[in-house]
């Protein structure tokens, strides 16, 4: 069969590459470059074109610094630039089959990243799953998140423009997906790390949430920052920048290498002093976040929307792990003293009996430490609120290692190429070193089904996984997806 490869657009017709049994659209623009008097603007409509648009082609992503994650993931270089509001689409067929789409937003603090990376291939979930896999852009670092209040009166917006970019995206894909054989009104939004974060942002909007039918949040940031906060941030940024605050045509005018050096200068202070605050991210109250969105999840707002949600088990292996330094400490002293640095110190006395590394290096007890407070913890409030509320939800946990002494573990990032079945997109990745293929195969293969089973019914359930409750405080089914998936009920 000769699969179509033009779709039309609200903007107009573009033209994708077919390759086996998937259309993919590349570098699909669902708003206007943010260039100029745009740029630190809301995300504006495209104006259009004429004829047909080649979207054959890997196009750019957002401007970014180098990511801490790049050693456990294996970064290689792309093209980067502001013009890079667009999405990839990858589909079975660009006809009208109506397939259940899954939009989603990659992670990287809110500072890297990209849905043109080789990391998030959808082609072989959207072929395996019979579904449309939609990967978005959205701008990053300052760019997307610098608080400017003062920007306002230039026609700009104050903060969450990444946000806001991202909302702007789901409307085009509801308004535009049928054309590439997707389903308007079965729209599942998923995210790892600050794509998680993301996703809770886009539940806590009533207007995105409409458009919304199912969510899978991984991993989620769940952070946001305070208007005193960004403000403070903002002030450094400018000074470093070299821009008097309120200068609006000097930091408009402004090289994009220049606003990621100062960015990153940033970053790195706050970090230098083991503060783990993201400097970019999202405001609240603030542009498109009047509440914080993960409180406001919990407290039931995406109640009639089901949730799949979860984390890894040695999320902060990704970090710790490239410590050399702490990894060969034997005192105790120094975890508390990385705890109490990362602001996760109080996980101590809370951490559950199960999660405690047996032998209790020190990195280690730090790592268990930061991933039950940042991240496990955190997504079981959500899915205990989320219940409470009348909500459905399935709870995971991702436990699988390439060996058993692995050092980086089952750690933050590592369940994407299992989700996305794309191992190939993985070639230098630190965290799967050592890997069995075999073992990779099956769960890859469990995990994809059961994704994108959630995608088309909203329950994951799958052939290779035992069956999955549904999450309740009372009950507290977790799914552990290892080399032999099990169930267990997690105390509270």
């Amino acid at each position: 069969m000769t699969l179509a490869t033009t779709a039309k657009t609200t903007s107009g017709s573009v033209c994708g590459e077919a390759g086996d049994s998937i259309v993919t659209f590349r570098a699909v623009p669902y708003a206007a470059p943010p260039l100029g008097r745009l740029r630190f603007a809301a995300p504006a409509p495209h104006p259009g074109w004429a004829g047909v648009r080649d979207c054959t082609q890997v196009g750019a992503s957002a401007p970014q610094g180098p990511s801490r994650l790049d050693a456990v993931m294996g970064i290689t270089p792309f093209a980067q630039s502001e013009d890079c509001l667009t999405l990839t689409v990858w589909t079975p067929a660009a006809d009208g089959a109506r397939r259940p789409v899954l939009y989603w937003l990659h992670g990287g603090a809110y500072q890297s990243g990209s849905a043109h990376q080789v990391f998030y291939d959808g082609g072989n979930l959207a072929r395996a799953g019979d579904i449309v896999v939609v990967g978005v852009n959205y701008r990053l670092g300052a760019l997307g998140y610098l608080y400017l209040p003062e920007i306002e009166a230039a026609g700009g917006v104050s903060a969450n423009r990444g946000l806001l970019d991202q909302m702007a995206a789901l409307r085009w894909v509801s308004e535009n997906i049928a054309a590439f054989g997707g389903d308007p009104g079965n729209i599942t939004i998923g995210g790892q790390s600050a794509g998680g974060g993301s996703v809770l942002a886009l539940l806590a909007d009533p207007a995105s949430r409409a458009l919304v039918r199912r969510a899978i949040p991984m991993s989620a940031s769940t952070g946001n920052l305070s208007v005193e906060r960004a403000e403070a941030i903002s002030r450094r940024f400018h000074e470093l920048a070299g821009v008097t605050r309120g200068d609006v045509a000097r930091l408009r005018a402004l090289s994009v290498e220049e606003i990621v050096k100062a960015q990153r200068a940033v970053q790195l202070e706050i970090a230098a002093t083991g503060d783990r605050t993201i400097a970019y991210q999202t405001v609240s109250p603030g542009p498109g976040c009047p509440t914080n969105p993960a409180g406001a999840v919990a407290k039931g707002a995406a109640k009639g929307v089901p949730l799949l949600i979860g984390s890894t088990l040695d999320e902060g292996h990704a970090w710790l792990a490239q410590d050399d330094k702490l990894v060969a400490a034997t005192s105790m002293d120094v975890a508390a003293a990385t705890a109490e640095a990362g602001g996760f110190a109080k996980a101590a006395a809370e951490l559950p009996a199960d999660r405690r590394p047996v032998g209790q290096k020190p990195w280690e007890l730090a790592s268990a430490m930061m991933t039950w407070s940042v991240f496990e913890k955190p997504s079981r409030r959500f899915a205990d609120g989320h219940a409470e509320h009348g909500g459905t939800g399935y709870v995971y946990r991702f436990d699988w290692r390439p060996t058993r002494d692995a050092r980086f573990g089952a750690c933050h990032c590592i369940e994407l190429p299992f989700m996305f079945d794309n191992l190939e997109g993985w070639p230098d990745a630190a965290m799967m070193q050592g890997h069995d293929p075999a073992s990779y195969r099956v769960l890859a293969t469990a995990m994809r089904d059961s994704w994108a089973a959630f995608v088309r019914s909203g329950n994951p359930a799958s052939p290779a996984l035992p069956d999955w409750p549904r999450w309740s405080p009372q009950t507290r089914a977790c799914m552990v997806l290892d080399d032999k998936p099990r169930l267990i009920r997690e105390k509270d």
